[in-house]
Formats: structure tokens, sequence, C-alpha cells
């Protein structure tokens, strides 16, 4: 039984002008390991090139972003501020409340009151918010302070307006709630801030009948 045996090796046989032969041997393996070192160069050519396209685009686009931002106009740059400081007062633009039919009485160890409260804004825009009452008495004997709900005061105003009671009203609702207490005050004040904690109204109350 006969076999065929495989070439291992290749020949480049060149042939000149004055008709002289010349030949190259090579093993297959090694022209194999040429061929593929030259696709992988020119592989990596190719992506070198794109990659550095890409990094060019991007660097242009930042700095046209940049030059933009840069030669902003004045007259833009004013127009935004002065949004903002449209944006920062439209709170107290926004919010009119008023406090009617104020009611108050004290029992054994509690204290009730109630009132309206009346949002008068023209547009019926919703008005939501923070409540405080803050209970006052003249007598040296007693505790002559209570603030309901409980929270810390900075000349006599709550600081931390979001431990209020809160509230929301289109129009009109009203207000009720029992405190529990351990002596007759003289005076009820009333805070009400907005949502964002501005002071919109402040009222006292005589409770001294």
């Amino acid at each position: 039984m006969s076999t065929v045996k495989k070439p291992n090796k290749v020949t480049i046989i060149v042939i000149q002008d004055d008709r002289r032969l010349f030949s190259f041997k090579f093993s297959i393996s090694f022209f194999t390991i040429c061929i593929v070192t030259t696709i992988g160069l020119i592989i990596i050519s190719f992506s070198a090139v794109l990659l550095h396209n890409r990094l060019e685009s991007i660097n242009k686009a930042e700095l046209i972003a940049k030059d933009e931002a840069q030669s902003k106009p004045a007259d833009a740059k004013k127009a935004e501020s002065e949004v903002n400081t449209a944006l920062a007062h439209a709170d107290k633009q926004t919010y009119s409340l008023s406090i009617e039919n104020f009611a108050a009485r004290f029992t054994k160890q509690s204290f009730r009151y109630s009132f309206l409260l009346k949002n008068k804004n023209s547009q019926n825009a919703t008005a939501s918010g923070y409540i405080f009452v803050i209970l006052k008495s003249e007598d040296p004997g007693l505790e002559n302070l209570l603030v309901n709900p409980d929270t810390s005061l900075l000349n006599g105003v709550p600081q931390n307006y979001k431990d209020g009671d809160p509230f929301s009203i289109i129009k009109h609702k009203v207000i009720h709630k029992n405190i529990t207490v351990q002596y007759v005050y003289d005076t009820c004040e009333i805070f009400v801030f907005s949502n964002e904690g501005n002071l919109v109204l402040r009222e006292t109350f005589n409770l001294k009948h």
C-alpha cells in the first residue's frame, strides 16, 4: 500500500532577464508565520488609525463645547440670573393666606383651638406648608412657653419648619387640634411656613377672658 507524502517546503523560483534561475526554499510553517504576521500588522495599523481618528473627533467636540460656553453672551447670562431671581421670590408672591374665626378653649390638661385658614390667591393655586402654635404666659411662676409641634426657636421663631403640622389647601380649610397642657396660657401665636420654609403668616391671639 502506497502513501502520498505531503510537501513540507515551498520553493520560489526567480527568473532574471538573462535567464538565470534562482530558487529559494522555505518551510511551510515559516511561510505560514510570515503570512499571519503580515495580516496581523495590517489589522493593528488599521485599528490604530481608527482609534486616532476617534480621539481627534472627541477632542474637537470638547473644544467646540468649551468655546460655546466661554462665548455665551452677557445678555443671556443676565436673563438666566433674572429667571433664577424670579423663581426665588415666586414662593412669597404665590402665598397669600389669612386666619379667620379663631376659637380656643382650655379644658382639664388640654388646649383646643380651631381657625379657618383661607387662601386669598386669585388664581386658586394650591398652598401647602407647615403650621406651628406657640402658647405664652405672662405669669413668671409658670412655664411661660409651649411650642407645638416641638422644635427649636430663634428670636421666638421656629427654625426647623418641617417639624410643623403639614397642611394643603386650595381655597380654605378648617385647622383644629388638641394640645396637652399643664397650665392656662395668655396668648397663642400661630406661624405658617411655606413648603420652601418661608414664613408667610404670623398672628397672635389673646386667650384672656
